[in-house]
């Protein structure tokens, strides 16, 4: 039953990914990011341009960032599985919960940027608004410490039949080296290193998505085939137990 469960809360991964982009991107408007460059003036008409669709992009989106709970947890019943492993699933789960919090708190700031944008000056936005960004951007590293542990995880997992594949483990570690530029965003107000940039924004957002599919994908196979022997198992047992039934 477990790991019919955690089959079910592996999807949450995409699920948080899908709101996540669509709130951004179709929604609020903040995919592209704009430049960070921009006057308060601009700034405040952004917002004015777009309250209510900022306003319902950044609920969405917070909604979806809680999501990234249940699929860490998905995920740490696998690496539980793993020998010696179980404190680094304990780390992966932990950092993933407060990944989750780190998406929502900027998300916050935003919302409340699109709150009273029109009752207070312009600076007051920007600054909202430019909190926002830097945090958003620059407190990845519990999703750092994540895919360390997930990768160290996996790569110590030495039997003939692994729980999960040693290519994984290598991807979790390189998309841990792709998504450090995103936490240097603040050195930048221009340039491919900016939070708008493709070093700093989308190199890092392209290997976190690719990272959270892949781990979906493998874990929901790993699932099913554990489901398979489980059921299995247990149709050998009954097998057994009419047998034993019979001859007595």
């Amino acid at each position: 039953m477990e790991a019919r469960v955690q089959r079910v809360l592996i999807w949450s991964g995409p699920a948080m990914v899908l709101l996540w982009l669509g709130a951004f991107l179709m929604v609020a408007g903040f995919i592209p990011p704009h430049d960070p460059g921009w006057s308060a003036e601009r700034i405040v008409e952004l917002y004015a341009a777009h309250t209510d669709a900022i306003k319902i992009g950044m609920v969405v989106s917070m909604m979806g960032s809680a999501l990234l709970v249940p699929w860490a947890a998905a995920i740490s019943g696998q690496l539980k599985r793993i020998d010696g492993a179980r404190a680094l699933a304990d780390i992966q789960m932990i950092s993933c919960a407060l990944l989750s919090l780190e998406f929502i708190t900027p998300i916050g700031v935003w919302m409340a940027a699109s709150f009273r944008f029109d009752a207070h000056s312009a600076e007051v936005t920007q600054a909202l608004n430019d909190l926002g960004w830097i945090l958003f951007m620059t407190v990845i590293w519990s999703l750092w410490v994540q895919l360390v542990a997930v990768g160290a995880a996996i790569l110590i997992d030495r039997r003939e039949r692994p729980v999960l594949p040693r290519w994984l483990g290598y991807l979790n570690l390189w998309v841990a080296l792709l998504i450090i530029p995103a936490g240097l965003v603040l050195f930048f107000k221009g340039g491919p290193f900016a939070w708008n940039g493709a070093v700093g924004f989308y190199v890092p957002l392209t290997g976190f998505c690719i990272w959270v599919a892949s781990m979906t994908l493998v874990v929901h196979r790993n699932l099913t085939r554990q489901i398979a022997e489980d059921v299995s198992a247990v149709k050998r047992e009954i097998s057994a137990h009419s047998e034993a039934v019979r001859f007595t």
